[in-house]
């Protein structure tokens, strides 16, 4: 089998995974070496505490085109992979989790890949082993979270995936400190596709979220994300508005109609009707200044670039390089 001549990155996030390094990284590297001639393998430590430090020093040692980035405390993975994907350089970039995904996967999505698609995502198979409130949790969020986001996060999906390098140059762009990578793929708004796995089980103890960092989680996502529940505290507030309208005219009816009314029931009931119809308009009005102001500060780019061609006059160096140039500090 040929070796092919695209570059391929490879970006893992560890925290204390001192025990499983080794075997993912000689699987990883024996896959890339296997298939590609340019490759490299980042692995972005997010302030390990065990052995990590250690267990990575050998595998420089012992590995070629490995890279280490540590970051100076945990910042969470999603973090660890943005820094991952700010200084790979490959054509395409994969970005898995150490403990559960399959380094033998890789051919087949850079495949996909190059055909056109800007992401190759995975999806597990099943859920199975995890809580049932947590497994209720994401089906509940993979439906809700499409409506709220306005974005197609398929169920069951993960961060496993390669990423053009048109996709990863939009993603970051995006310089939102709650990340959340599935969401980002789908922002950016290039095509993709999904290829459905099994997931490894490096470790004999499983780590798993409780149901609670799931729901923070949840939560998160949704806050940074989506502006829909401004939008929805806006409509609650009109609707209160409207019926306390409703309301005031209904006391005032009931005022110049009937003879005999309860003594204090009309005043009393005009001030609690003007009471609510003004915090509902106060919430119309701070909701939906608050949802401009939300929007105006996200600071994502305006648009992505589909496509760019220009002349063919010159001709491309068969011995181009594929660099980043000015590294920075982000």
């Amino acid at each position: 089998m040929t070796a092919s001549d695209v570059f391929v990155s490879v970006v893992a996030p560890l925290s204390n995974d001192s025990d499983i390094l080794p075997a993912f990284v000689e699987e990883t590297i024996r896959t890339l070496r296997a298939h590609y001639v340019h490759y490299e393998l980042l692995l972005v430590d997010d302030g390990s505490t065990d052995d990590s430090v250690r267990a990575i020093n050998a595998v420089l040692a012992h590995h070629e085109s490995v890279r280490l980035i540590r970051l100076s405390r945990s910042f969470g993975s999603e973090v660890a992979i943005s820094a991952g994907l700010d200084a790979a350089i490959g054509d395409f970039v994969v970005v898995m989790l150490p403990d559960s995904d399959p380094p033998a996967l890789i051919p087949r999505m850079v495949a996909q890949s190059r055909q056109g698609i800007g992401v190759v995502f995975g999806i597990r198979k099943s859920r199975v082993g995890e809580p049932l409130l947590l497994r209720l949790g994401a089906t509940v969020f993979y439906r809700a979270g499409s409506t709220l986001l306005g974005l197609n996060i398929p169920p069951d999906s993960t961060h496993f995936r390669v990423l053009s390098r048109q996709t990863v140059n939009a993603i970051v762009q995006i310089r939102d400190r709650n990340r959340y990578l599935r969401t980002l793929s789908g922002y950016v708004g290039y095509a993709s596709q999904s290829v459905e796995y099994e997931p490894l089980h490096r470790r004999t103890v499983t780590r798993r979220k409780s149901v609670l960092d799931g729901a923070k989680l949840a939560m998160g996502i949704i806050v940074a994300n989506s502006l829909q529940p401004l939008y929805l505290a806006v409509g609650l507030g009109l609707l209160v508005v409207a019926a306390n309208t409703l309301f005031v005219a209904y006391v005032v009816g009931i005022y110049l109609l009937k003879r005999h009314v309860a003594e204090g029931w009309t005043t009393q009931s005009l001030i609690l009707g003007g009471m609510f119809g003004a915090i509902g308009a106060l919430l119309t009005i701070v909701a939906a200044y608050l949802a401009r102001l939300l929007g105006e500060n996200q600071d994502r780019p305006l648009y992505f670039v589909l496509e760019e061609r220009q002349s063919a006059v010159a001709s491309i160096a068969e011995d181009r390089m594929n660099i980043v140039a000015d590294p920075v500090v982000r």
